[in-house]
């Protein structure tokens, strides 16, 4: 039987609404230090609209951070109107992208930041992010490499490149970066949960839980944990301990994609098809664009004999990722 687990891209979109990429204020923030002193010198761009640019900028930042994305990248359109050499504008409309898991257009915005300033390290990192999205992984550790070279006591890009390294396969140097983290920032759960994953993509379940049971501890009120570690429950075979963890992630948060398509893939294994084309179905209704649902998917119309929809599930995984079934068998 099929499973969610065989390659790390096939849960990858779920893993990633837990992975904190970065805090979005500072970041900006960090973008407006390295540009603000160079508009002076921009030609053409009056000292009104230069001010003006700032000011819409900064309110971006300012929605970005409240979670009113659409706000936050009308804000940003403006100050760019103003003054089409501002990177920061640029770099707030990339993380709109990833807000919103509009990786292309997230990608498109960090690289015209970097156009202007190519030292810019929030542009760099949110580029490598983007590409994490994409599950571009070498890409992205290229880019993490940059950002680290920049600045090596960013925990939170070691841990992106570490999260990378897992898909990749490099466990080792996933371990090394993830170990790093949480010995610089003992108190933040994402740490643990990447960290976790690997191990739980090494096969130590033992260990993967126990960097969860942390990862709750320190943030019980994110659905994530308990999604993630309901997986490793489940493919260390204690099935009643995954079953309650996806429950409680879904209790927390209805709209939690990665527990319905873990639950899912869970009843899929018990061979409870109805239940699990319920939870898979769901699943994508809230996140249509991943490859690995509807594959599990389609493993469950093959079940039920129900071809024209297994055929156009695979369809589907082979419109979005045209690589995704000759590496996920």
């Amino acid at each position: 039987m099929e499973s969610v687990n065989k390659r790390c891209k096939t849960d990858r979109y779920g893993e990633m609404d837990l992975m904190k990429t970065t805090n979005n204020v500072w970041r900006i923030a960090l973008g407006l230090v390295a540009v603000f002193a160079l508009n002076a010198s921009i030609v053409g761009c009056s000292n009104g609209n230069l001010r003006r640019s700032e000011e819409f900028c900064r309110s971006g930042m300012e929605r970005l951070n409240e979670g009113d994305f659409k706000s936050a990248a009308d804000c940003f359109n403006k100050s760019i109107e103003l003054n089409p050499r501002l990177a920061a504008a640029y770099v707030g409309l990339g993380e709109c992208g990833l807000r919103t898991r509009r990786f292309d257009e997230a990608q498109s915005n960090f690289e015209k930041a970097l156009e202007i300033d190519a030292d810019l390290v929030a542009a760099r990192r949110g580029r490598g992010e983007s590409y994490l999205g994409r599950r571009l992984f070498d890409k992205a550790v290229e880019d993490f490499n940059v950002a680290l070279e920049v600045d090596p006591t960013q925990t939170t890009v070691l841990s992106n490149r570490g999260y990378a390294y897992v898909c990749l396969g490099k466990f080792d140097e996933a371990m090394a970066d993830l170990n790093e983290c949480v010995a610089a920032a003992p108190t933040e759960p994402s740490y643990y949960v990447n960290r976790g994953i690997l191990f739980q993509k090494r096969q130590e379940f033992n260990s993967g839980i126990q960097d969860l049971d942390k990862a709750i501890s320190l943030e019980p009120t994110n659905p994530m944990n308990y999604a993630i570690r309901g997986k490793i429950y489940e493919e260390a075979g204690s099935w009643d301990e995954a079953l309650a963890d996806f429950n409680k992630a879904l209790e927390i948060d209805p709209n939690c994609f990665a527990a319905y398509k873990y639950r899912g893939v869970y009843f899929k294994q018990l061979g409870e098809w109805d239940d699990s084309l319920k939870d898979l179905t769901r699943a994508l209704e809230i996140n249509p664009d991943d490859p690995g649902t509807y594959f599990e998917r389609a493993g469950v119309y093959r079940q039920q004999n129900k071809d024209a929809e297994y055929q156009a599930d695979l369809d589907k995984v082979n419109e979005l990722d045209p690589g995704f079934m000759g590496g996920s068998r």
